[in-house]
This record gives C-alpha cells, structure tokens and sequence, in this order.
C-alpha cells in the first residue's frame, strides 16, 4: 500500500490545499482513471468476493468514547471498493487488535485487497511503472 500511495501521488493523485500534509486523492483516482468499466471487470472476475460482498468492518468511537465496529454495506461501485481496500490497510495497522472482528477474515480479506492492487496496476501502466521504478 506504501508503494501505491507513493506511485499514486507521483502520477498527480494528489491532494492539499494551501500547503498541507499531502495525501493521495483516492476518489479522484477511482473515478478518473479506474472508473466504472474498472469495477465491472473486478466484480465479473469474481476473486475478490470477500472485499466486495462482505467489506472489513469500519471502526469507530462510540458515544460513550469506546471503540467499536460497525458493518459495512457490500461494495456497489468502484469508490466503495478503493474504501474497502484502504479499510483492510487500515484496519491491520490502525485498528484494535483486540476484539477485530474480522480476525477469521483477515487472510481472505488481505488476499482480495492484494489482488486489487495487482489489478490496478495491471490496468494503468503509467502507475505501474512508477510502482516498479521502471519510471
């Protein structure tokens, strides 16, 4: 995901306004480039049925200031699955590792995110070869 983040700014997927913190601009992304003949493929392939179907739960902070999860709705269009992709990043490094509910998924869940990527790279040259350092 480091890798991607990077390639993805290097090639103007890139957000901050008035000098702030840069970030990728992931929606822009998933419209502009991946769009929605993208998703189409993806879903029709049919190897990233966890991450589409049944998405990694999203964190959050209850009104009592705890953490919880709460489910997300099956991925419908090409920016809820770049969420979704993001969400596994996420959830791995960021999220509660105590009482993740989707700690039997995990695996599956990663494996899918993983093919994403692989995909997209494989659908945008101009990313992959930044991705690769064959730039």
């Amino acid at each position: 995901m480091m890798r991607l983040e990077f390639s993805l700014k290097e090639n103007g997927y890139c957000k901050g306004i008035n000098r702030q913190a840069a970030e990728v601009d992931w929606d822009g992304f998933a419209n502009a480039c991946l769009g929605a003949p993208f998703f189409e493929l993806i879903r029709a392939a049919g190897n990233v049925n966890v991450l589409i179907q049944t998405p990694p739960k999203r964190q959050f902070v209850d009104r009592n200031g705890y953490l919880s999860w709460e489910p997300v709705g099956a991925v419908s269009n090409i920016q809820e699955l770049i969420g979704s992709l993001r969400r596994v990043r996420n959830n791995l490094f960021h999220g509660g590792k105590s009482g993740d509910p989707d700690r039997d998924r995990n695996d599956a869940l990663v494996e899918n995110a993983l093919s994403v990527v692989d995909d997209i790279l494989l659908y945008d040259d101009d990313l992959r070869r930044m991705f690769e350092g064959t730039y």
